[in-house]
């Protein structure tokens, strides 16, 4: 090796050769003169001159470091890091006097950036990140969409974007393409079990993402992929977060995923399912030069059987297993299967139902629920989020004041026993009451603060004792009122004769003769007066009754009487 020579030519050369020596190499290999020393230092060389009493000490302050490294981070590229040279952040640094001109050279400085992590090769280097582990098959699963950038189809087929016509920079060139691949991927985080299918279309949608996800869940007509079932959790970025949203939130809810929250930027959170991508360019994709697909339906077929031979035959480096052994792990309560697309279609966009709580339950879909212990007052309304696998096991989970509820089905009877609830009390033999609601035992604390007694007597009276009314006169003693002059009011007299009915007569002159009335007397004066009888003319009468005269001779100044005033 050329590093021992020149060790050895260095360390047999007398001092004053040493420089020209370096020389030599330097012209040979293009290195600087402090970088050809380093390398001599670390192969085993030693000048044997005495060291600086300085060494290690730094001429520069903190912030002046800081500044220059703050220069070299801020002017960095999004994709390739920080580009600035360092002599081009000391030039900054000198101009703008942080830095005195000529206090260290470009070398010293890149030495203390090194020492202190804060060179370019450190910023540009990923940070430190936490690797997650999942706990079994399709506990998370991670879906990532991408545009196949190397083909496309046309009306002949699978064509390939050659590079001289489709240059990256060029986007005038992709316009030539109406319709672009969409290359969609799932794969399980635990066994590293991957899915993959292509789809026509401009950019991400939800129906596509919807349709995509259903196929890789769903059971395979084809028995030699076992792949099926929906995850617990999903991971996604935030385009196809976005779509999923779109797909409503009842569906998700209804088959319990959970689409955990991700952060921008954060691409190796997604770190199995882009492995994935390069897996399958690296692998499949460049197949796609020497066997094009004619049609999309073609490319999925290909894709289909391309995905299951390396599912079951290339071991997972994390494993050492293949990825269909590892998923075949999966136990049964692990395995959630998916129920027909009719009823998956009926979760999507579906809007909250509620329903009144009535005695402690609510109906839904036929069926009642028992929300007793909940302390969810009667009358409330609720809302019903229906899940499909609780739903199986006769659970609903409903929503009241930003809190969340599993209620079980109420077991109904068969009907040759009434079909009355299981747990409903028998008349006669037990009682079961409803649990007091937060109502009735502030009502109880209430009646027991203004009685003295939870259970007060109906002529209690609460808060017996204290004042109710005394003073309020004292509170405005130096209130003075101007007296008002007011108008009279003229009450308007009627001019008809006040009558009452003929009972009412028969009553009057029975209680004032104190006997009976015979049923000729009541024949004659029915006759005589009719259903109704003036009240003056009926006094008369009755006096003459009582005198003992002829009570017919009371008629004629009564009626004349009543005749004048009507004129």
């Amino acid at each position: 090796m050329w590093q021992r020579d020149m060790v050895f030519e260095l360390k047999e050369a007398k001092p004053s050769e040493r420089r020209g020596i370096i020389d030599r190499y330097r012209r040979q290999y293009g290195y600087s003169y402090e970088h050809m020393m380093r390398i001599a230092r670390q192969h085993g060389f030693n000048s044997g001159r005495q060291t600086r009493a300085d060494k290690g000490e730094c001429i520069l302050n903190n912030d002046q470091i800081d500044f220059v490294a703050a220069f070299l981070h801020t002017t960095r590229r999004e994709n390739k890091g920080a580009i600035a040279p360092v002599e081009n952040a000391l030039e900054f640094a000198y101009d703008n006097g942080i830095i005195p001109r000529g206090t260290l050279a470009v070398g010293t400085m890149q030495r203390i950036l090194r020492e202190r992590q804060m060179d370019k090769n450190r910023q540009n280097a990923p940070t430190p990140h936490t690797e997650m582990r999942s706990l079994h098959p399709n506990h998370c699963h991670q879906v990532d969409v991408s545009t196949c950038i190397q083909y496309y189809l046309d009306e002949g087929g699978m064509s390939i974007m050659r590079e001289d016509e489709f240059y990256k920079n060029k986007l005038e060139n992709f316009k030539k393409i109406k319709t672009p691949l969409q290359r969609y991927v799932i794969a399980d985080h635990f066994s590293g079990f991957f899915f993959v299918k292509y789809y026509l279309a401009a950019g991400e949608t939800a129906e596509n993402l919807l349709d995509f996800l259903l196929c890789a869940w769903e059971a395979k007509e084809d028995r030699r992929m076992p792949f099926r079932g929906a995850p617990f959790l999903m991971l996604m970025d935030g385009g196809c977060r976005a779509k999923a949203k779109a797909i409503g939130l009842g569906f998700w809810e209804g088959i319990g995923v959970d689409i955990l929250q991700g952060e921008a930027g954060n691409s190796r959170r997604q770190g199995s399912v882009e492995c994935t991508h390069n897996i399958w360019e690296m692998w499949f994709e460049t197949r796609l030069r020497i066997d094009p697909a004619t049609s999309l339906e073609d490319l999925n077929r290909k894709a289909f059987g391309f995905c299951l031979w390396f599912n079951a035959s290339r071991k997972h480096t994390r494993t050492n297993m293949t990825r269909l052994s590892c998923w075949l792990t999966i136990k049964r309560e692990q395995l959630r299967e998916l129920p027909s697309r009719a009823e998956l279609y009926d979760l999507m966009n579906k809007p909250e139902e509620e329903r009144t709580v009535a005695n402690g339950r609510i109906s839904y879909q036929s069926k009642d629920f028992s929300l007793r212990g909940l302390g969810i007052p009667h009358g409330a309304k609720v809302t019903v989020i229906k899940n499909i696998w609780k739903w199986r096991d006769g659970i609903l989970t409903v929503a009241w004041e930003n809190q969340r509820y599993d209620v079980a089905v109420i077991e109904k009877l068969s009907l040759e026993l009434g079909g009355f609830a299981a747990n409903a009390p028998i008349i006669g033999q037990e009682y079961k009451a409803q649990p007091e609601t937060a109502t009735q035992k502030a009502v109880k604390r209430m009646d027991g603060l203004a009685h003295g007694s939870q259970n007060p007597a109906k002529k209690s009276i609460p808060f017996y004792g204290l004042n109710a009314f005394e003073g309020h006169v004292d509170k405005v003693a130096n209130l003075a009122a101007i007296p008002k002059k007011g108008t009279l009011i003229e009450v308007a007299r009627s001019q008809e004769a006040a009558r009452i009915t003929f009972m009412e007569f028969l009553k009057r002159l029975r209680n004032a003769m104190d006997t009976r009335i015979t049923p000729e007397l009541n024949r004659q004066l029915r006759d005589e007066f009719g259903e109704s009888i003036d009240s003056k003319l009926a006094e008369e009468v009755i006096r003459a009754f009582k005198e003992g005269s002829d009570w017919r001779s009371k008629l004629a100044p009564i009626t004349e009487d009543a005749a004048s005033a009507g004129g």
